[in-house]
């Protein structure tokens, strides 16, 4: 993240861009900073002008004429003149030169807020930006490494701790998906009241595993080799949820699908930490690494075709759906 003066000073920058791959964080930055630039009372239909950077000249989208034009027309009861372009990738590109130009004497009483995925630090306009006092703000998506750590601070901008046990288990039940994770760590801090930590009963109390996951975590036990456990997990799932067996087919197909793929990313060459993200098995290389060594490929072929024909069997009458999926888990458990 790059900030300059402006940030911290009473003065609003001329200029803000938001860049980076995580959509949540992008639009809460520019959602912040226009509550700072326009306060309470102000008729934002007045104050601001929205483009979609994405939409050609005669669908509305920006042109530099139309924008600067907007940046120029003083406020009316309004401290601040907004101008805000969404996905302006392609407008940065074809406005460039304009843009630096504008910045060398920006409208004193208007800021251009840009939304970006991409603005590289190596090039004139950047520093363009940093020369007008511009705000800066590089928004990118936690990754596995920074995930815990953004959680943590999402907390504690809450007033609230979460214990590292807490983290982990919020990782696996929702992903790394920062919107979500905002979400959900604000429930948390709202359901733990005045208590400062929130823990991991917090977490199994409110972020429940969905139904589809709960399927999911069935097979998995049972490929790890724990057949009374899978079936033990399976009976809870059909207590909380009738429907679930005719869930359970696609579910069990779509994780064996996962391990197959984990399998294709493993003969490139890649280590279980990298793959295990990517096959929505996010703080779990352990468990992943056991359920591929006793399923290799062909073993895993071999139970996607049983499903196949566990379904069609269920569909012709020939066999219950709360008999197959028994057997599924049973065949899934059992030696190679």
């Amino acid at each position: 993240m790059a900030r300059r003066k402006s940030e911290t000073s009473d003065t609003p920058p001329p200029i803000a861009v938001f860049f980076g791959d995580d959509d949540h964080t992008r639009g809460q930055g520019i959602r912040a900073l226009v509550d700072t630039l326009l306060p309470q009372g102000v008729d934002r239909a007045m104050a601001v002008s929205e483009y979609d950077g994405s939409a050609p000249e005669e669908r509305g989208g920006p042109t530099p004429a139309a924008v600067f034009d907007d940046l120029a027309t003083l406020p009316f009861l309004a401290p601040r003149r907004v101008v805000i372009v969404r996905d302006a990738d392609a407008f940065v590109s074809a406005a460039r030169e304009s843009l630096e130009r504008y910045l060398a004497h920006p409208a004193p009483t208007g800021t251009l807020i840009l939304e970006c995925r991409s603005f590289p630090k190596n090039t004139r306009l950047y520093k363009a930006v940093q020369q007008a006092g511009g705000l800066l703000q590089e928004c990118k998506k936690a990754t596995d490494r920074g995930a815990p750590q953004w959680v943590a601070d999402a907390a504690a901008r809450r007033g609230k701790q979460i214990d590292e046990a807490a983290i982990s288990r919020l990782l696996d039940r929702v992903g790394h998906d920062t919107g979500v994770l905002e979400n959900e760590v604000e429930k948390l801090s709202l359901y733990v009241g005045r208590r400062a930590t929130i823990t991991c009963d917090d977490v199994d109390a409110l972020v429940g595993l969905s139904r589809e996951e709960r399927i999911f975590a069935v097979l998995e036990t049972a490929g790890s080799g724990q057949l009374a456990a899978a079936l033990r997990q399976w009976r809870q799932v059909l207590s909380s949820d009738p429907a679930a067996p005719y869930r359970a087919v696609g579910g069990m197909a779509f994780v064996l699908r996962r391990w197959l793929a984990a399998h294709r990313l493993a003969a490139e060459g890649q280590g279980v930490r990298a793959i295990a993200p990517k096959v929505m098995m996010w703080r779990k290389e352990d468990l992943l690494a056991q359920i591929l060594r006793r399923n290799p490929p062909g073993r895993v072929r071999r139970l996607l075709a049983a499903v196949a024909e566990a379904d069609l069997q269920a569909k012709q009458g020939r066999r219950s759906i709360e008999t197959a999926i028994e057997a599924l888990i049973i065949a899934t458990a059992g030696m190679r």
